[in-house]
């Protein structure tokens, strides 16, 4: 079979220079997201609170849309909204991921807005993954995010968010992975690539943790700071102490589950009132209305 070749930039010349750099949201969600798993899990726990499964989902700081978009491929009753600021990145997820839905797209409305200025329509799950809400560094800001959340969830509704911690969680580090090759959301060939995670710095003080993500490509080219996080690394006494403040009645803790045998983390996660502080933990913390 014949290779497709890759488009190159030339020179004001006509030579070949280097080829186009690979497109940095597309690269993000192989990277990055594990939203399949991630719905899985989420609907699980609101089906064992409530007895019956979501239909109405709202990702808070939805980037690209990937959560949204899976949510409302998973059956015809469901309808999701995506929220962000960033106008541009919501632009490639209506050129790039809505064309691929089919019908379904007609029920995915996305929205460029401050997430703490939405509450309507309400919804069942509002979900905020990858550590995104730790882009608010006090606690003013992060209260109101969520009362707003709260105000959006329909009785028996869940706030659905992530965290990370441990005693490596606080140190500058580099780690690597490899990420295979995989399709993008139209079909696209995504190449195989190296995805490395630096945690530059950290605060000790206020907590604030600097974070980039650099992207290695197997012909050598590389995206360095392909993205940065400026966050504040919350704790989860904190989270949930704010989420009571905000009104929710509880907040529950699911922590990944571990395999001491293989020394490997598990896909699964258990509902815990404590656990014993490792190098690094993912957790779940999910308010309940």
């Amino acid at each position: 079979m014949p290779t497709r070749r890759r488009r190159e930039r030339r020179d004001r010349k006509g030579g070949a220079r280097r080829p186009t750099a690979p497109d940095r949201l597309l690269l993000y969600t192989p990277a990055v997201q594990h939203v399949e798993h991630d719905l899985d899990v989420l609907e699980h726990i609101y089906r064992t609170r409530n007895g019956r499964a979501p239909v109405l989902l709202r990702e808070d700081f939805c980037g690209t849309a990937a959560l949204a978009s899976e949510w409302v491929r998973r059956g015809t009753r469901r309808r999701a909204w995506g929220v962000d600021l960033h106008g541009a990145t919501l632009a490639w997820a209506r050129r790039r991921r809505l064309p691929s839905l089919g019908p379904a797209a007609e029920r995915l409305t996305l929205l460029q807005a401050d997430a703490r200025r939405v509450t309507r329509p309400p919804v069942d799950l509002v979900v905020a993954l990858n550590y995104s809400y730790w882009v608010f560094h006090r606690r003013a800001e992060l209260k109101a995010y969520f009362r707003a959340a709260r105000a959006s969830l329909s009785p028996g509704g869940l706030l659905c968010l992530d965290a990370f911690g441990g005693t490596g969680a606080m140190e500058e580090l580099v780690e690597t992975r490899a990420v295979p090759a995989s399709r993008g959301p139209g079909g696209e060939r995504i190449p195989a690539f190296r995805y490395i995670w630096e945690q530059a710095a950290f605060n000790p003080v206020d907590h604030r943790l600097s974070c980039r993500i650099h992207i290695r490509l197997r012909d050598g080219r590389e995206l360095r700071r392909a993205f940065s996080y400026d966050w504040r690394m919350w704790t989860l006494p904190e989270i949930r102490e704010l989420l009571a403040e905000a009104g929710f009645r509880e907040s529950v803790v699911y922590l990944q589950d571990w395999d001491d045998e293989r020394h490997q983390a598990l896909g699964s996660y258990s509902r815990r009132q404590r656990f014993e502080n490792q190098l690094t933990w993912l957790a779940y913390v999910v308010g309940v209305r």
